[in-house]
């Protein structure tokens, strides 16, 4: 019998939250390691990773990319295609896939970054979820000395709290056009596109249900983000993640 494959991740990541939605909705068994923040560079490169989470480590071979583990969690369902339909429909799922995890979810880390890079025993408690208590100890330490490479990875700028919530409000009008012509992003039903797009939506939504780290109250945040949160929470595509996140995230 081959063994369970193992899920090296943080608590709080898009990206990461992907990879593990796509397992659990392909009912893939998997054994999560949670890292803490700048201690995943080491742990991704040990396992054969490049240095980001999500890595997953099968009996085949190493992962090391979350729209991969997507691909190959639907692969190895007992009904493959649930994620990624055969055909055209396939083929427009991923594209879609590649839009948010490079258009979406690079502008949703900054934003919510921008309130934590000066806050960091609530960062902390965030990404401590999951963590040894040794490792939980250890993460406050590892953000004080990171802060300045946090800022410059992820792009964060004095003005990143005015000047990433237009670039997601663009994604999100894309996303509600196409709400307005069914019921999910490509064809009749969940795809990776919706599982996608409501994880890479998440920091800039904060669900308060169904994720499986707790996200703090938007009120938490400095005034600008949290503004913006709760503007993006109104909107039709922010009400959909978050009801993605309540209805089928949890189950």
């Amino acid at each position: 019998m081959s063994a369970e494959p193992r899920l090296i991740s943080l608590a709080i990541s898009p990206y990461n939250d992907y990879a593990r939605w796509s397992l659990d909705r392909c009912r893939i068994p998997y054994r999560e390691q949670r890292k803490p923040l700048i201690q995943h560079i080491l742990a991704s490169r040990r396992a054969g990773g490049k240095g980001t989470t999500p890595v997953l480590v099968t009996d085949s071979g190493v992962i090391a990319d979350s729209a991969e583990i997507a691909e190959w969690a639907d692969r190895e369902a007992a009904q493959p295609g649930g994620l990624f339909p055969p055909g055209p429909e396939g083929d427009e799922v991923r594209s879609l896939v590649r839009h948010f995890g490079e258009d979406l979810g690079t502008q949703t880390r900054p934003l919510v970054w921008a309130a934590l890079i000066d806050d960091l025993p609530l960062a902390s408690r965030l990404w401590s979820q999951g963590l040894s208590p040794f490792a939980a100890r250890a993460q406050p330490w590892l953000l004080r000395l990171s802060k300045p490479a946090i800022r410059v990875s992820l792009g964060i700028r004095p003005d990143t709290p005015e000047t990433a919530p237009p670039r997601i409000e663009a994604i999100f009008d894309e996303v509600g056009a196409r709400l307005e012509r069914g019921p999910h992003l490509v064809g009749d039903r969940l795809t990776a596109a919706d599982i996608s797009f409501a994880a890479m939506a998440a920091p800039a939504l904060l669900p308060p249900e169904g994720h499986p780290a707790d996200y703090p109250d938007p009120d938490e945040l400095s005034e600008p983000v949290t503004a913006a949160v709760h503007r993006l929470r109104e909107h039709p595509a922010g009400t959909y993640a978050l009801r993605l996140y309540r209805d089928e995230r949890r189950g």
